[in-house]
């Protein structure tokens, strides 16, 4: 990441300060999605929401440093954050750690599987596997699959009356870590800013895609918000 930071617009981002925490966003998110595209281009919509809320914590994560030094930490954080969730996807059921050291193989086997799970076994990377666990590795590893939607996910609940302002701030600013349709299906289904409550016909109609689109992008979009409300304590 090479874009230029405002030194005053970190102060107050790290002060948690709303309006400069999304300035910083706006600013960085097209090199979060070049990253994004250039990791994975079939999966960028969603390894760039994973770098969106990485470059979040980095805000809540980084203690003292220029505005240069924040970019640098920040890059390796959204880097860091969007390999592993491109493993995860790309290779479900086995470990982070496990595949990466099987892409590696892959790579210096140039594509070929079973010498790719010879490396595993030996001496020549950077750790070694026993048999057993090379030959699970190299079944489990396989091309990414559509992510399960989890039509159970509900809306979270209203904020008391005395944190009303300090929760609109972190949804407000949360939303914007969304991508584009997902943020507009939320926003048209809660009646959120310049949108009234719409149900899913009007969105479909609106958006021109299928009612079965604006259900998973909700629930997808749902589900991402509840574990950044969870985790992150910047705003509170």
């Amino acid at each position: 990441m090479s874009k230029r930071i405002d030194e005053t617009q970190l102060r107050a981002a790290l002060d948690g300060n709303t309006e400069a925490t999304t300035a910083i966003l706006r600013s960085l998110d097209g090199l979060i999605r070049a990253r994004a595209r250039r990791i994975d281009r079939d999966s960028a919509e969603d390894l760039s929401q994973v770098g969106r809320e990485a470059l979040w914590l980095s805000l809540s994560r980084f203690t003292d440093g220029c505005a240069g030094q924040f970019v640098s930490f920040a890059d390796r954080t959204v880097t860091g954050a969007m390999m592993d969730a491109h493993c995860a996807m790309r290779y479900p059921g086995i470990s982070v750690d496990e595949a990466k050291l099987w892409r590696s193989a892959v790579k210096r086997a140039d594509g070929d599987l079973a010498e790719a799970e010879r490396l595993l076994c030996s001496a020549e990377l950077a750790w070694r596997m026993s048999p057993e666990t090379a030959k699970a590795v190299k079944a489990a590893a396989r091309f990414a699959e559509p992510l399960p939607e989890d039509e159970g996910i509900r809306a979270p609940a209203e904020p008391s009356e005395s944190d009303t302002g300090r929760s609109r701030d972190r949804v407000a600013w949360m939303l914007i870590t969304l991508g584009a349709q997902q943020r507009t299906v939320l926003e048209m289904s809660f009646g959120i800013g310049k949108y009234g409550r719409m149900d899913d016909g009007q969105i479909s109609a609106a958006l021109g895609i299928p009612k079965t689109n604006v259900s998973a992008a909700r629930s997808k979009a749902l589900k991402r918000l509840r574990g950044q409300w969870s985790r992150t304590s910047l705003f509170r």
